[in-house]
């Protein structure tokens, strides 16, 4: 977490930001700029979060101006997903 975006540009869909710095992102994995993957399985998943609520828009989601953006990997409990989703709530506070 405590990472902020700024873009001049609007209408612009996650994947594009993922893309420019050499990452991919979809409703299926997430891949850092190593190649290396993180892919939904019967164990872990893939979440996204977009202020607080679960989205599936995933890549497509065009963002907008304050928003608060979670994407979460694993097979963590309601309760972790909860501090990841007030950790971005309480950063914003700071800033």
């Amino acid at each position: 977490t405590g990472d902020v975006l700024h873009m001049h540009a609007t209408g612009i869909p996650l994947w594009v930001l993922f893309n420019s710095i050499g990452m991919g992102f979809s409703k299926d994995c997430i891949t850092l700029e190593n190649n290396e993957k993180f892919c939904s399985n019967g164990n872990k998943k893939l979440k996204f979060f977009v202020n607080g609520k679960e989205n599936n828009e995933f890549e497509n989601y065009v963002f907008n101006d304050l928003d608060k953006i979670l994407i979460s990997y694993g097979n963590e409990s309601e309760e972790e997903i909860k501090n990841q989703l007030n950790s971005i709530t309480d950063f914003a506070k700071l800033h």
